[in-house]
């Protein structure tokens, strides 16, 4: 079959993460995707369109529903995909073909014009499966709405070479790409002190860029200009390219992951890590009630109230057991399966032509 793939092409590795799976467990079927420029995608099975000027032009024609009814159907993959973000009309339909949205929540959103424009792209969807019970329980009515753990918990970590070194993963965000400038200073100056305290507990750093055109390297960069000479030759950096397993490797290769990503906190788990989540979204609070974990949370958006010498001992070194998330993760795939594993053949066919 021919699938569009409705997804966030931009080289953010929890997204990524998101279109390997997919398109490794379905290896016999054709995925097509638009990027707005993100070169990289491309693989045996997988065509993404990514030139950014024909993007902007073709966009306005309505290109994504174009390429999406050349398809046999349409899947949207991926966490935050329905905010409301000051357009509550925006118009999230693709095209005529069945559509599967998996791995997803709905929100922030903040008028009930959007709530109302999303419910009828979920009531007509053929499968909405959420990663979080708080995104279901606002459209519980409808009969096609499911929930399982994050899709990355599915991920199969054989091949990860995972180690206990004393190291702490700090991923970064920028403030002001996510949240708005207000935050950015206090949230550097507190990652800061993490540091100072983690360098004093004989941890190694290494601070961790998920997305470069979110920002997170330049947020990284500031926080290393505000460290004195001696605290920077102890920090290590990692600037996420695109090579999933090397990305996954650097992680494994710790004991503490601190997560202001979200997908940080979710890999680190997957791991056996000790993760310390920095929050900067309702999303990840969710998750973590879902999972009936208790980390140490630190909240962007309350961090006047955060004192780092409150992280103790058992903070640095809780585990948590997510047997059942990782059992249960691939339960978003279970109607697609059906669907797209009742055979077995290799599908050969030429790439739609725009």
């Amino acid at each position: 079959m021919k699938i569009y793939l409705d997804a966030y092409l931009s080289k953010n590795l929890g997204d990524d993460l998101f279109i390997d799976i997919i398109t490794n467990r379905y290896k016999n079927h054709e995925f097509y995707a638009i990027s707005k420029g993100i070169k990289g995608y491309n693989q045996k099975n997988l065509k993404v369109y990514t030139n950014s000027y024909v993007y902007r032009a073709l966009k306005k024609f309505q290109f994504e529903k174009y390429l999406a009814n050349r398809c046999d159907l349409v899947v949207t993959i991926g966490g935050s995909m329905y905010m409301e973000n000051g357009d509550s009309k925006r118009d999230f339909s693709l095209g005529k073909n069945k559509h599967y949205i998996l791995g997803t929540n709905f929100g922030p959103y903040n008028t009930k014009e959007y709530y109302e424009n999303i419910y009828g792209i979920f009531k007509n969807a053929e499968d909405v499966c959420f990663r979080e019970k708080y995104s279901k329980d606002l459209f519980k009515d409808l009969p096609n709405i499911r929930y399982a753990p994050d899709i990355v918990f599915s991920m199969d970590t054989n091949n990860v070479n995972i180690t206990n070194r004393k190291r702490a993963i700090i991923s970064v965000i920028s403030c002001s790409y996510k949240l708005g400038d207000k935050y950015t200073k206090l949230y550097e100056k507190k990652m800061i002190e993490l540091i100072k305290l983690l360098l004093n507990k004989k941890y190694e750093i290494c601070l961790m860029s998920f997305c470069k055109l979110e920002q997170d390297e330049k947020a990284i960069e500031s926080i290393l200009k505000q460290c004195d000479e001696n605290m920077r030759k102890n920090i290590e950096t990692y600037y996420y390219d695109g090579n999933i397993k090397d990305a996954l490797e650097v992680i494994g290769d710790s004991q503490l992951v601190i997560g202001s990503r979200f997908h940080a906190n979710i890999i680190g788990l997957l791991l056996g890590k000790t993760i310390i989540p920095v929050i900067y979204s309702d999303k990840t609070i969710h998750s973590i009630e879902d999972m009936e974990i208790n980390p140490k949370i630190i909240d962007i958006r309350d961090l006047e109230k955060f004192n780092v010498n409150s992280i103790n001992e058992i903070d640095l070194t809780n585990k948590f057991d997510i047997t059942k998330q990782k059992e249960t993760a691939n339960k978003h795939f279970e109607k697609l399966d059906k669907l797209l594993l009742k055979n077995t053949e290799v599908v050969h066919s030429d790439y739609i032509e725009a």
